[in-house]
């Protein structure tokens, strides 16, 4: 039920400039007695939420005390006050300043965990700067990211990428193993101790991917059972792609008439639709209110895109089955996705050649529904028994 609620909150941040606008305010010594949910350009929490808590907006501030998880995506985020449970918050600039009970999830531009926060469980950080002072985080640490200043205390082990700066302040202390990699090696300053083992692998400039203590052998692992990976996927495919068709039907039938009918008016609405995408995730992420905005967006466009590969599938599928064999749409949809694969292996064009028709596939579904009296397709015949005639 919390997921669900959180992909809620997320669906409705899209509406957050028109609908979102003004301030929040749970004044000290309100008690919220059941979940929060709010978005809002300015959100301050002084009070209490006896449950869990999801906020969005621009700048969120909590001061007061949330007995439950807390998720939130904003801007510029400020946690004051105390979360019983865990923290995961999304965010351009993100400062946390007061204790948490358990785990503590954060992606963001900038990040600062202060002297005054205690995280009870992990810390898990991702993003371009984290100055992590803390006084102390009771289980292990992982950093995925540009710069790293670690100046507090961790009761287990680390695990860091920092691909440009890693330092390690006066009061740094790590009771485990510390495993980092990136283009230079960590800079320990007087008063740093580390119990256990300290691992280097440097990362140099040329390099496709850094080599992650092992990642290597990994992906080379990865490359020899890619066939048998391929064919999971192709059945996990035959699978969603049945689940689709049986759900949204009316969907391939309407995407598939106007992809048939209106071919290059598909092609370039496609086109329009992918470019407009890639405008408006440019244009939110280039300011840090927006940044979250443009993380959703990019989810939102890679579920399309994810969508109109089962309806090319369909239309490829349809195309050669109907003529000889009538209407086939399982079938249909088992060949197509067949076919989309052998496409995506054809050598240094495929992909290519794949996307483009998945812009094809995806212009077909915005000229359905944009001009629906035009492309509303009849129902599609089906097999059966004739009737007979009394």
């Amino acid at each position: 039920m919390k997921r669900l609620i959180a992909i809620a909150i997320a669906l409705a941040i899209f509406n957050f400039p028109v609908y979102a606008q003004g301030r929040e305010m749970l004044s000290a010594g309100q008690v919220v007695e059941s979940d929060f949910i709010k978005y809002r350009d300015t959100i301050v929490i002084e009070g209490k939420v006896n449950g869990d808590t999801f906020l969005a907006g621009g700048l969120v501030t909590v001061n007061g005390e949330v007995t439950g998880d807390l998720f939130v995506l904003g801007g510029k985020v400020n946690i004051n006050g105390t979360v019983g449970q865990s923290i995961r918050i999304l965010g351009g600039d993100v400062t946390i300043s007061g204790p948490v009970g358990r785990n503590v999830l954060l992606l963001g531009g900038n990040l600062n965990v202060t002297r005054s926060a205690v995280i009870g469980g992990s810390l898990i950080a991702g993003g371009g700067n984290l100055d992590l002072s803390a006084n102390k985080i009771g289980r292990g640490f992982r950093f995925f990211g540009s710069r790293l200043y670690l100046n507090t205390t961790i009761s287990n082990e680390a695990f860091v990428v920092a691909n440009q700066e890693f330092l390690l302040g006066p009061q740094a202390s790590v009771s485990g193993d510390l495993k980092y990699t990136g283009q230079n090696e960590a800079v320990l300053e007087p008063g740093a101790t580390v119990a256990g083992r300290i691992s280097f692998e440097p990362q140099t400039k040329d390099q496709q991917y850094p080599r992650f203590f092992g990642l290597k052998k990994y992906a080379d692992i990865y490359q020899k059972a890619k066939p048998l990976t391929q064919v999971l996927d192709l059945l996990a495919s035959f699978i969603i792609g049945f689940i689709l068709l049986g759900l949204f039907s009316k969907v391939f039938e309407k995407a598939t008439n106007a992809m048939e009918n209106r071919a290059y008016g598909s092609f370039g609405w496609g086109v329009i639709a992918t470019l407009l995408f890639i405008l408006v995730i440019i244009l939110f992420a280039i300011t840090i209110i927006g940044l979250p905005l443009a993380f959703l967006l990019t989810l939102v466009a890679i579920f399309i895109s994810y969508v109109a590969k089962f309806i090319l599938a369909f239309f490829i599928g349809r195309k050669i089955l109907l003529p000889k064999f009538g209407e086939r749409r399982g079938w249909a949809m088992i060949l197509g996705l067949v076919v989309v694969l052998v496409i995506g292996m054809i050598p240094f064009v495929g992909n290519f050649i794949k996307t483009l028709l998945s812009v094809f596939a995806l212009g077909g579904l915005v000229l359905a529904y944009k001009q629906p009296e035009i492309y509303k397709q009849k129902p599609l015949p089906r097999r059966g028994r004739p009737k007979k005639i009394k």
